[in-house]
C-alpha cells in the first residue's frame, strides 16, 4: 500500500490517547485509540497539511484504517494535479450594459 507520511502520522499522533503508539497502515483508528468524533477534525488537519479538500460525508466511514485515509489523500492529490490552472481574472468594465450615452 501507500508509505505512511510523516505528516500523516503526527497528526494522527495528536488525537491518539497514547501518541508514543506505533501507527502502522492497517490499524484502526479505533485500535490507535482515536475517538471516532475526532474523525472531523483530522480530516481537517489533513486538508491544511496536504493541500486537498476531502469532502466529510457518509463517505468517512471508509477511513476505518490508516491505510485507507492515505489512499484517499493519494488520490485527492492525484485529482488535484489534473486539474487545469485557473483561469486568471479578468478585469471588467465598471460601465453599466444598460448605458443609453451614445
Amino acid at each position: 500500500m501507500q508509505q505512511l507520511s510523516p505528516r500523516l502520522v503526527s497528526i494522527l499522533q495528536k488525537y491518539m490517547r497514547d501518541p508514543a503508539a506505533h501507527v502502522a497502515g492497517a490499524a484502526t483508528l479505533t485500535g490507535l485509540e482515536i475517538d471516532h468524533l475526532d474523525l472531523p477534525l483530522i480530516l481537517l488537519d489533513v486538508e491544511d497539511a496536504f493541500d486537498v479538500q476531502i469532502p466529510f460525508d457518509d463517505e468517512t466511514d471508509a477511513f476505518a484504517t490508516v491505510d485507507a485515509l492515505t489512499a484517499s489523500i493519494a488520490f485527492h492529490l492525484a485529482a488535484k494535479a489534473l486539474q487545469p490552472y485557473p483561469r486568471s481574472s479578468v478585469p471588467r468594465s465598471t460601465r453599466s450594459w444598460m448605458s443609453t450615452g451614445a
